[in-house]
C-alpha cells in the first residue's frame, strides 16, 4: 500500500463469486459423494454415488485447486508470478495480489485494471470489482501537497469505543493509553464482565495499532496477554485504551516516505522485566521478551511485538500524530 501511494497507482479490490467451485479436479483425483437429498438415482445394486468433476467447499484440497486455477488464468494473460511471493503477480501494466478469493489490483491508470477484469470474465472467472485496496484494508489514505500520506481508521476506532460502552457523554477521554508500569497477571482478581467480548475488542485494537495507531501498541500488547482469562483489572486497562481513543479517534499516521527503498530494523530485548511487578517465585515474571521496529523506506513503519517496557514503544519512529 505504501509503494502504491508513493507511485500514485490506481487501486481496486475484486472478489470472485463462489471461488472454490471454479476449478476442475485432476483426472487422477477421484472424489465420490453421496447423492444430495431430494435427488436419488438407484441401480440394481442399490443407491448410486456421484463422482465430482469440480471441487466443492469443504474439500481440504479446494483452496489449492482454486489457487492453481486462478494463477493459470493470470499467467495466461501475461502476468508473471513473483519468485518471492506466490500470491504476487506482476504484469506489464497491472500488479495483482491474491488473498484467498480476493484480489488487490494496482495500475498507473484505471483502464488497465478494467481491461484485466474484462479478460478474466471472458475466461469464465466470475470476478467483480468492489472497492479500492485501501477500502479493503479498512484504512483511509489521504494525500497532501508536501508529499506526505495520512493513514486513519476513524470508523474502526469508533467501533471499539462503542463495543466498550464508552460512546456516552459521561465517558471521559484520557491523555495516555496505558500506565507506565506493565499490566500484571492478577491471578486472584475477579473475572471480567462476561457480557463484553474481551477477545473481539483486543482483535480490533491489534488491527488498529498495526495499521494507523502505533501509539497504542504497548497498551494493546499488555491487554492481549490476558485474552484467555481476563480479570476486571485487565478490562479496566482495556477501557483506558478506549477512553484514549475517544479523544483521538480522528488521529492517525502522517508518513513522509522516500522513493529510495531500504529497510531499517531496531530490535530490543529485556530479561526479568516483570520481576518487581509480579510474584518473584513465578517463572513467568523473568522471561526474556523482545520488541522490534522495522522501517521500510524512511518514514514508513511496520510494527512488531511491543516490549513490556514502554521505552522502546515511545521512541521516535519518524512519524507524527495527525493534528
Amino acid at each position: 500500500m505504501i509503494l502504491s501511494v508513493i507511485l500514485r497507482l490506481k487501486t481496486a479490490q475484486a472478489d470472485i463469486t463462489a471461488a472454490f467451485v471454479h476449478a476442475e479436479l485432476p483426472p487422477d483425483e477421484q472424489v465420490f459423494i453421496h447423492q444430495p437429498r431430494g435427488f436419488k438415482v438407484h441401480c440394481e445394486e442399490g443407491e448410486l454415488v456421484l463422482r465430482l468433476k469440480r471441487s466443492l467447499y469443504g474439500l481440504k484440497q479446494s483452496p489449492r485447486h482454486f489457487y492453481q486455477y486462478l494463477s493459470s488464468n493470470l499467467e495466461d494473460l501475461g502476468l508473471m508470478k513473483s519468485n518471492f511471493d506466490p500470491c504476487l503477480f506482476i504484469g506489464t501494466h497491472v500488479i495483482v495480489v491474491v488473498y484467498v478469493d480476493d484480489c488487490l489490483l494496482y495500475a498507473k491508470e484505471d483502464k488497465y485494471i478494467e481491461d484485466l477484469l474484462v479478460k478474466l470474465r471472458e475466461r469464465k472467472v466470475q470476478i467483480n470489482r468492489e472497492c479500492s485496496a485501501e477500502g479493503f484494508l479498512g484504512v483511509d489514505v489521504s494525500y497532501s501537497d508536501t508529499d506526505s500520506i495520512t493513514l486513519t481508521q476513524e470508523g474502526l476506532a469508533k467501533r471499539i469505543i462503542d463495543a466498550l460502552g464508552l460512546d456516552g457523554s459521561y465517558s471521559r477521554s484520557t491523555d495516555t493509553p496505558a500506565e507506565t508500569a506493565p499490566l500484571p497477571k492478577d491471578a486472584s482478581g475477579t473475572p471480567a464482565d462476561p457480557l463484553v467480548n474481551y477477545a473481539s475488542i483486543v482483535g480490533m485494537l491489534l488491527y488498529l495499532s498495526g495499521h494507523s495507531r502505533p501509539d497504542i501498541a504497548f497498551a494493546v500488547h499488555q491487554c492481549a496477554r490476558y485474552t484467555f482469562k481476563p480479570t476486571s483489572r485487565h478490562f479496566t486497562a482495556l477501557k483506558r485504551i478506549g477512553r484514549y481513543l475517544k479523544g483521538t479517534a480522528d488521529k492517525g499516521l502522517i508518513l513522509r516516505p522516500s522513493k529510495h527503498l531500504h529497510v531499517d530494523c531496531f530490535p530490543d530485548a529485556d530479561f526479568a522485566g516483570l520481576y518487581n511487578h509480579e510474584d518473584s517465585q513465578d517463572p513467568h515474571c523473568v522471561r526474556s521478551r523482545t520488541g522490534y521496529v522495522i522501517l521500510l523506506l524512511p518514514g514508513a513503519p511496520f510494527f512488531g511485538k511491543a516490549n513490556y517496557r514502554p521505552r522502546l514503544h515511545y521512541q521516535p519512529w519518524k512519524l507524527n500524530m495527525l493534528p
